[in-house]
């Protein structure tokens, strides 16, 4: 039997919002004049593994998937003035578990998921274009929070974008800033309290 966890256990995840400054995050900065257009999911403060649909290869914007990245990925050295925001979610440790079950999950068939360029279509359209094993960043982590039983955005994850990210109450802002400076000083200087599961 697994060990007994009482119902008032509390975790946080991580939601990690960038901008590269690429060409790609350029022009759709056009259409959604937010400051970000990428989000990502993490489950320790320290971001040393955030999961997100983006580029496989840093220079190839074209060749995306299911990721897994960190603070010192190679696509973070090539963009060395990517900006960001992070916010934590405090979570019942049950829908901590289910999330990171669900993130396994895709983790486990990686290689079949592509970059849903078409979702975006659907964003810009207001339709929400859902295949299978086709996601776009902000479309996985909102169904990563829907998969666990949180239910924050009143429209479908095929239709949430990053910005919407940044309009929840519920989340706790941490840092703004250039990743490479949260990276240095940021996570070090805030008191990080590694969660159970990665001691």
């Amino acid at each position: 039997m697994g060990a007994y966890k009482p119902k008032n256990i509390k975790r946080k995840i991580y939601i990690l919002l960038t901008n590269t400054g690429s060409i790609p995050t350029k022009i759709i900065k056009v259409y959604t004049k937010s400051p970000y257009n990428h989000v990502a999911i993490s489950f320790t403060r320290d971001l040393r593994r955030f999961y997100s649909f983006g580029r496989k290869k840093y220079y190839n914007p074209l060749f995306g998937g299911f990721v897994i990245e960190s603070i010192d990925s190679k696509i973070y050295d090539y963009f060395s003035e990517t900006t960001c925001s992070i916010f934590s979610l405090e979570v019942d440790w049950q829908v901590y578990y289910r999330m990171r079950k669900v993130v396994k999950e895709f983790e486990k068939e990686k290689d079949k998921y592509v970059y849903s360029f078409l979702g975006l279509l659907g964003v810009i359209i207001k339709i929400p274009i859902e295949r299978e094993y086709c996601y776009f960043c902000s479309q996985f982590v909102a169904t990563v929070l829907e998969k666990s039983g949180l239910n924050l955005f009143n429209k479908p994850p095929g239709l949430v974008t990053p910005n919407d990210f940044m309009r929840l109450e519920e989340l706790e802002h941490i840092y703004t800033g250039k990743l490479s400076d949260y990276s240095k000083e940021g996570s070090l200087s805030m008191n990080f309290i590694p969660s159970t599961s990665d001691v």
